[in-house]
């Protein structure tokens, strides 16, 4: 036999070196889709809250009638409808984020807000938006000031809260860091 004649087959321990190798890479890239898939879903689902309430705030203004607005957390959609009516629109919100409005020290599956006929909101309140691992990522806070008589929203992105999930929100809220938006920034 031939000593000057290479292997040309893998060994097992090398086969086991390639198969690790590409395990470790498709991990990484499967973390960064569904990072990225988090990111879009959180930027989607913040446009269209914002969209539908300036939407509906501003025909009513324009309209001078009222509007009924309903954020069903559940079932992850908004509904309008004028009042005492059918539904007009409804848009839905991406399935895989949750979604909780604090308001009056308590969570809420299902809220109700009407629109104005100056172009405003019934009450204020701020709903929070989590991500795929139920952590609060955005604030979404919605300002009815009477002089402005028109509909404030301001987003806010989480910058540095730790440990706040969709399970201590009320909490949170409620508390120091909370009522001071500490560790949020706006967008």
């Amino acid at each position: 036999m031939n000593k000057n004649k290479k292997n040309k087959g893998l060994t097992f321990l090398e086969t086991i070196a390639c198969v690790a190798i590409i395990f470790i890479v498709s991990s990484f890239l499967f973390y960064k889709i569904l990072k990225y898939n988090e990111k879009m879903d959180l930027e989607k689902s913040r446009r269209i809250i914002q969209t539908f309430f300036i939407k509906y705030t501003m025909r009513s203004l324009y309209e001078k009638s009222k509007y009924q607005i309903e954020i069903d957390m559940l079932n992850k959609n908004l509904n309008v409808k004028k009042l005492n009516s059918e539904i007009i629109e409804k848009l839905y919100l991406p399935e895989k984020l949750k979604y909780e409005i604090i308001y009056d020290n308590s969570r809420n599956q299902k809220f109700k807000v009407d629109t104005t006929k100056n172009g405003n909101l019934s009450k204020a309140f701020t709903m929070y938006i989590f991500g795929y691992s139920n952590q609060v990522e955005n604030r979404v806070a919605f300002y009815t000031f009477q002089k402005e008589r028109v509909l404030k929203i301001n987003i806010y992105l989480n910058r540095d809260v730790k440990d706040v999930n969709y399970e201590n929100i009320l909490n949170y809220h409620y508390s120091q860091n909370g009522q001071n938006r500490i560790g949020w920034m706006e967008e």
